[in-house]
Protein backbone atom coordinates (compact mmCIF):
# COMPACT_ATOMS: atom_id res chain seq x y z
CA UNK A 1 0.00 0.00 0.00
CA UNK A 2 1.29 3.47 -0.82
CA UNK A 3 2.63 5.83 1.80
CA UNK A 4 1.10 9.15 2.89
CA UNK A 5 3.61 10.87 0.59
CA UNK A 6 2.24 9.15 -2.51
CA UNK A 7 -1.35 9.79 -1.45
CA UNK A 8 -0.59 13.47 -0.78
CA UNK A 9 1.05 13.90 -4.19
CA UNK A 10 -2.02 12.37 -5.84
CA UNK A 11 -4.27 14.72 -3.86
CA UNK A 12 -2.19 17.72 -4.90
CA UNK A 13 -2.46 16.61 -8.53
CA UNK A 14 -6.25 16.37 -8.30
CA UNK A 15 -6.42 19.73 -6.54
CA UNK A 16 -4.33 21.48 -9.18
CA UNK A 17 -6.03 19.77 -12.12
CA UNK A 18 -9.54 20.35 -10.86
CA UNK A 19 -9.66 23.50 -8.77
CA UNK A 20 -10.24 26.99 -10.04
CA UNK A 21 -7.13 28.85 -11.16
CA UNK A 22 -5.35 31.21 -8.80
CA UNK A 23 -5.59 34.91 -9.19
CA UNK A 24 -3.31 36.28 -11.90
CA UNK A 25 0.22 37.01 -10.74
CA UNK A 26 0.10 34.56 -7.82
CA UNK A 27 3.69 33.53 -7.24
CA UNK A 28 4.13 32.73 -3.55
CA UNK A 29 3.88 29.17 -2.28
CA UNK A 30 0.73 30.03 -0.34
CA UNK A 31 -0.86 31.15 -3.63
CA UNK A 32 -0.20 27.69 -5.10
CA UNK A 33 -1.54 25.85 -2.05
CA UNK A 34 -5.07 27.20 -1.96
CA UNK A 35 -7.57 25.84 0.57
CA UNK A 36 -9.09 23.67 -2.19
CA UNK A 37 -5.70 22.19 -3.14
CA UNK A 38 -4.75 21.61 0.50
CA UNK A 39 -8.15 20.04 1.14
CA UNK A 40 -7.57 17.63 -1.74
CA UNK A 41 -4.11 16.72 -0.42
CA UNK A 42 -5.49 16.09 3.07
CA UNK A 43 -8.48 14.05 1.87
CA UNK A 44 -6.23 11.91 -0.32
CA UNK A 45 -4.16 10.88 2.72
CA UNK A 46 -6.92 10.93 5.36
CA UNK A 47 -8.31 7.39 4.89
CA UNK A 48 -5.15 5.98 6.51
CA UNK A 49 -6.09 7.68 9.77
CA UNK A 50 -8.08 4.50 10.36
CA UNK A 51 -4.76 2.88 11.29
CA UNK A 52 -5.35 4.40 14.72
CA UNK A 53 -8.39 2.15 15.22
CA UNK A 54 -7.48 -1.54 15.64
CA UNK A 55 -8.97 -3.92 13.03
CA UNK A 56 -10.56 -1.04 11.12
CA UNK A 57 -7.89 -0.28 8.50
CA UNK A 58 -8.95 -0.63 4.86
CA UNK A 59 -12.68 -0.83 5.64
CA UNK A 60 -15.10 2.12 5.94
CA UNK A 61 -12.67 4.92 5.13
CA UNK A 62 -11.35 2.98 2.14
CA UNK A 63 -14.74 2.59 0.45
CA UNK A 64 -16.70 4.14 -2.36
CA UNK A 65 -19.29 4.91 0.32
CA UNK A 66 -16.80 7.23 2.03
CA UNK A 67 -16.04 8.91 -1.30
CA UNK A 68 -19.77 9.46 -1.88
CA UNK A 69 -20.09 10.91 1.64
CA UNK A 70 -17.27 13.37 0.89
CA UNK A 71 -19.17 14.50 -2.19
CA UNK A 72 -22.52 14.76 -0.40
CA UNK A 73 -21.14 16.55 2.67
CA UNK A 74 -19.12 19.02 0.60
CA UNK A 75 -22.12 19.77 -1.60
CA UNK A 76 -24.37 20.26 1.44
CA UNK A 77 -21.89 22.45 3.32
CA UNK A 78 -21.02 24.66 0.36
CA UNK A 79 -24.71 24.98 -0.51
CA UNK A 80 -25.52 26.01 3.05
CA UNK A 81 -22.58 28.40 3.44
CA UNK A 82 -22.61 30.09 0.03
CA UNK A 83 -26.22 29.58 -0.99
CA UNK A 84 -25.07 27.65 -4.06
CA UNK A 85 -23.50 24.18 -4.23
CA UNK A 86 -19.86 24.42 -5.30
CA UNK A 87 -19.83 21.34 -7.54
CA UNK A 88 -16.27 21.88 -8.74
CA UNK A 89 -14.96 21.79 -5.17
CA UNK A 90 -17.20 18.85 -4.19
CA UNK A 91 -16.07 16.79 -7.18
CA UNK A 92 -12.39 17.69 -6.59
CA UNK A 93 -12.51 16.61 -2.96
CA UNK A 94 -14.34 13.38 -3.80
CA UNK A 95 -11.86 12.64 -6.61
CA UNK A 96 -8.95 13.27 -4.23
CA UNK A 97 -10.42 10.76 -1.77
CA UNK A 98 -10.94 8.30 -4.64
CA UNK A 99 -7.24 8.49 -5.55
CA UNK A 100 -6.50 6.87 -2.20
CA UNK A 101 -8.73 3.94 -3.09
CA UNK A 102 -7.19 3.60 -6.54
CA UNK A 103 -3.62 3.73 -5.29
CA UNK A 104 -4.28 1.21 -2.51
CA UNK A 105 -6.08 -1.07 -4.98
CA UNK A 106 -2.98 -0.92 -7.21
CA UNK A 107 -0.55 -1.45 -4.32
CA UNK A 108 1.15 -4.51 -2.92
CA UNK A 109 -0.48 -5.58 0.33
CA UNK A 110 1.14 -8.21 2.53
CA UNK A 111 -1.33 -7.76 5.41
CA UNK A 112 -4.12 -10.35 5.51
CA UNK A 113 -6.66 -10.06 4.07
CA UNK A 114 -5.06 -8.20 1.16
CA UNK A 115 -6.91 -5.31 -0.38
CA UNK A 116 -9.63 -2.96 0.77
CA UNK A 117 -13.38 -3.12 1.29
CA UNK A 118 -14.33 -0.92 -1.64
CA UNK A 119 -18.05 -1.64 -1.29
CA UNK A 120 -18.31 -1.36 2.50
CA UNK A 121 -20.92 -1.68 4.14
CA UNK A 122 -22.74 -3.50 1.32
CA UNK A 123 -20.09 -6.15 0.62
CA UNK A 124 -17.45 -7.46 3.06
CA UNK A 125 -15.14 -8.58 0.23
CA UNK A 126 -11.61 -7.17 0.13
CA UNK A 127 -10.60 -6.09 -3.38
CA UNK A 128 -7.04 -5.85 -4.75
CA UNK A 129 -5.93 -5.54 -8.37
CA UNK A 130 -3.00 -7.94 -8.12
CA UNK A 131 -0.89 -5.65 -10.33
CA UNK A 132 1.21 -4.48 -7.38
CA UNK A 133 2.14 -1.20 -9.06
CA UNK A 134 2.98 0.55 -5.78
CA UNK A 135 5.46 -1.24 -3.51
CA UNK A 136 4.59 -2.24 0.02
CA UNK A 137 5.25 0.00 2.99
CA UNK A 138 6.12 -1.19 6.49
CA UNK A 139 4.40 -0.18 9.72
CA UNK A 140 6.33 -2.37 12.14
CA UNK A 141 8.71 -1.20 14.82
CA UNK A 142 11.43 1.18 13.74
CA UNK A 143 14.26 -0.84 12.17
CA UNK A 144 16.74 -0.28 9.35
CA UNK A 145 14.79 -2.75 7.22
CA UNK A 146 11.53 -0.84 7.79
CA UNK A 147 13.26 2.43 6.93
CA UNK A 148 14.72 1.01 3.72
CA UNK A 149 11.34 -0.46 2.65
CA UNK A 150 9.60 2.87 3.26
CA UNK A 151 12.36 4.90 1.62
CA UNK A 152 12.12 2.71 -1.49
CA UNK A 153 8.33 3.17 -1.53
CA UNK A 154 8.63 6.95 -1.07
CA UNK A 155 11.16 7.26 -3.91
CA UNK A 156 9.02 5.08 -6.20
CA UNK A 157 5.89 7.10 -5.43
CA UNK A 158 7.72 10.38 -5.96
CA UNK A 159 9.06 9.20 -9.31
CA UNK A 160 5.73 7.77 -10.49
CA UNK A 161 3.17 10.23 -9.03
CA UNK A 162 5.41 13.31 -8.72
CA UNK A 163 5.48 14.07 -12.48
CA UNK A 164 1.67 13.92 -12.57
CA UNK A 165 1.51 16.41 -9.69
CA UNK A 166 4.10 18.60 -11.41
CA UNK A 167 2.12 18.55 -14.67
CA UNK A 168 -1.04 19.41 -12.75
CA UNK A 169 0.71 22.32 -11.05
CA UNK A 170 2.09 23.58 -14.39
CA UNK A 171 -1.38 23.34 -15.96
CA UNK A 172 -2.91 25.17 -13.00
CA UNK A 173 -0.27 27.91 -13.20
CA UNK A 174 -0.88 28.27 -16.94
CA UNK A 175 -4.64 28.51 -16.41
CA UNK A 176 -3.98 31.10 -13.69
CA UNK A 177 -1.90 33.20 -16.08
CA UNK A 178 -4.70 33.06 -18.66
CA UNK A 179 -7.37 34.19 -16.19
Amino acid sequence: MPSPLGHTLAGLAVGWFGSAPARPGAAALRDNLTPAVLGCACLAALPDADLLIPHFHRTATHSVTATALVLIITAAVTGQVTGRIQWRLALCLAAAHATHLLMDWLGFDHNPPPGLQLLWPFDPTFYISGWDWFPATAREHLTWQMLSVNLYAAVFETVSVGPVALAAWASWRWRSSQA
